[in-house]
């Protein structure tokens, strides 16, 4: 498997106690430059980290576009769209084809580059952020 495709990576200052993990989703933080694990799925994403940061307050890189690995919240396939599934900064697979009973927002991450088949499993992502709203019929 093809490894990372460096193209905008960032750094910011990681709000979250306790820090934020390598391959993990963040947040807009507290602040302009600053960054924060997820408080909710379907969140608006800054990127996906680089590295392991456990300090509060310290800075940390954050893939903004290009293809990074990323966390699998469960089973997804190569060419879904993806979003934040939980506080813990993991992809899920986006249902944009479900027809809701409201319109829906989703605030995609990006289309996944390989599949994954488990919980916490490592997968490949391409970064292509933007919202999607899935109408009623």
């Amino acid at each position: 498997m093809a490894g990372a495709t460096y193209v905008l990576d960032k750094t910011y200052t990681i709000d979250s106690a306790g820090g934020v993990a390598t391959f993990t989703a963040v947040a807009p933080g507290s602040a302009d430059g600053h960054c924060a694990l997820p408080t909710a799925a379907n969140q608006v994403c800054l990127g996906i980290t680089q590295e392991n940061q456990t300090l509060q307050g310290e800075n940390v890189v954050v893939r903004k576009y290009g293809i990074s690995r990323a966390i699998a919240a469960s089973a997804l396939s190569a060419g879904q769209y993806v979003e934040i599934a939980n506080a813990a900064g993991q992809l899920q697979a986006s249902n944009l084809t479900t027809v809701p009973t409201t319109a829906t927002l989703h605030n995609i991450v990006g289309i996944a580059e390989s599949s994954a088949t488990l919980a916490g499993e490592i997968f490949f992502v391409f970064l292509t952020p933007g919202a999607v709203v899935v109408p009623v019929s």
